[in-house]
């Protein structure tokens, strides 16, 4: 368990049930100006729905984010809370708002697409049975749930507008431009590294998953320390638009060294670690064989693309590694030995992104530091969308860590969807609209909910930084057209 932190598990991807065949739901008798709880389980999968007795009609449908399995192990339990951050929940409960959601099969582990969908898809089949159809309903997906809730939109008419609070919409690119990073830091630092059995670590089909896990997360946490490492997952984590800044608590880095110390903590926790070997042979068993490649990358001219360029060559001038050594270790990786997908397994997760032909509003609300699912991939996704003549809106606040969206940011979004979807028209999204908005939230919506050491929800008063924000685009987007 030491080498896994708080910050990682954030950082994350069955038919439909007729109304006959839902089961009961276990709540509790309805007292006046008092919310409703309902939990019970369909097609293996629990769900969890809160309703007002004063319900205003919309239900805010969540779609949860992406959980490494080996965390499962851990003892780690994912919340159940029905929103990015649970005093969004109360909030808007206490206004009258509806929510529900599943935690999908597997308790919610893993890689859950398609089922997922499907899952969300039972959860409103039994809230329109039990409670009654809504008059809007909002699907709301964190992280991974991005992908879920964009692809619920495409299939089911009954969701009426999609938000996508630190979101990801795009499970195939995503997979590719992680293993660019774990190419990269594997290539550079830990190229001859061997599990505790002696064979070798790998991220494609390792011998031993969990060994070439524990290997690598031991080696990656203990280089956190040398600046001439640093430098080198910073390059790595450049090549996938990762910013660096990892501490939502602090402001950006501007030393170099520790700008490249926060690219790495992203590398280290997200990539080697939250989507290292045990979840690559997770997604390799689900698909039936490696679906990412990196066989044709230009990582020269990735690197030359990257938003984090400057941050990448400073690093390695201010560890002594200077410009040459640069060149070099882009050198290697452009001669390094590539990975090849396996062509029905590429083909099969690519089914799960969305084609962006959606025919109902999109926003998105992001944190411009975010490393976990970096802005590039809503900005790409936004252009897709776009380009498909779809209606899709973004927010942005200035802050780093994933998913690290306030309450009070994530309630503005949902009201703002919410009349879009009413009206057909979007308030005013600038700034200092919806910094505005955020101002007039009660003090406790003004928090970032994160973890402590021991996983336990600890909420941290974090003002609303709602800001002007163009990223870079996705190095390695796969929208279908």
């Amino acid at each position: 368990m030491k080498h896994v932190r708080p910050a990682a598990l954030a950082s994350a991807l069955a038919l439909i049930a007729t109304a006959s065949a839902l089961p009961a739901a276990v709540a509790v008798e309805a007292v006046p100006g008092e919310v409703v709880e309902y939990t019970g389980t369909i097609d293996g999968a629990d769900y969890r729905a809160v309703v007002p007795d004063d319900w205003n009609g919309t239900l805010v449908l969540f779609a949860h984010g992406y959980f490494p399995t080996q965390f499962a192990e851990l003892g780690f339990e994912i919340p159940d809370q029905l929103a990015n951050n649970s005093r969004t929940e109360e909030w808007l409960t206490s206004q009258g708002y509806a929510l529900a959601g599943s935690m999908y099969g597997n308790d919610g582990f893993g890689y859950t697409l398609p089922d997922a969908v499907d899952h969300q898809e039972d959860v409103l089949d039994w809230f329109t049975e039990e409670i009654g159809e809504p008059d809007t309903t909002l699907a709301n997906g964190q992280s991974f749930g991005g992908a879920i809730v964009a692809l619920h939109a495409e299939q089911d008419p009954r969701v009426d507008g999609v938000l996508g609070t630190s979101a990801g919409f795009d499970p195939l690119g995503g997979w590719d431009a992680a293993l660019d990073v774990q190419y990269a830091a594997m290539t550079l630092l830990f190229d001859d590294l061997v599990d505790e059995n002696g064979n070798p670590v790998e991220i494609i089909d390792p011998a031993d998953p969990a060994a070439s896990q524990a290997a690598l997360t031991g080696a990656a946490y203990g280089a956190l320390g040398d600046p001439e490492a640093n430098a080198r997952m910073a390059l790595a984590g450049s090549l996938a638009q990762v910013p660096a800044w990892f501490d939502f608590a602090t402001p950006r880095p501007e030393d170099p060294l520790d700008a490249a110390h926060a690219l790495s903590e992203w590398v280290v926790n997200a990539y080697l670690n939250g989507h290292g070997p045990v979840d690559r042979a997770h997604i390799a068993e689900t698909f039936g064989g490696n679906p990412s490649t990196n066989a044709d990358v230009d990582y020269h001219e990735l690197f030359r693309r990257s938003a984090e360029r400057r941050t990448v060559e400073a690093a390695y001038e201010a560890a002594g590694l200077g410009k040459d050594q640069l060149r070099a270790d882009l050198d290697a990786l452009a001669a390094g030995t590539r990975y090849d997908a396996d062509p029905a397994a590429r083909a099969r997760m690519a089914e799960h992104t969305s084609p962006g032909d959606l025919d109902v509003p999109v926003l998105t609300v992001h944190a411009t530091g975010d490393g976990g699912a970096p802005a590039a991939d809503v900005r790409s996704y936004t252009d897709h969308v776009r380009a498909e003549c779809g209606d899709i809106r973004n927010l942005w606040v200035a802050r780093g860590g994933h998913p690290t969206v306030t309450a009070a940011e994530e309630i503005v979004a949902i009201q703002a969807l919410e009349r879009r979807v009413r009206t057909g028209v979007w308030p005013p999204l600038n700034p200092r609209a919806t910094g505005r908005a955020a101002a007039a939230l009660p003090p406790e919506t003004q928090v970032v909910a994160t973890w402590d050491e021991n996983f336990e929800t600890i909420f941290v008063d974090t003002p609303a930084a709602f800001t002007r924000y163009t990223p870079p685009r996705a190095p390695r987007a796969t929208y279908p057209s």
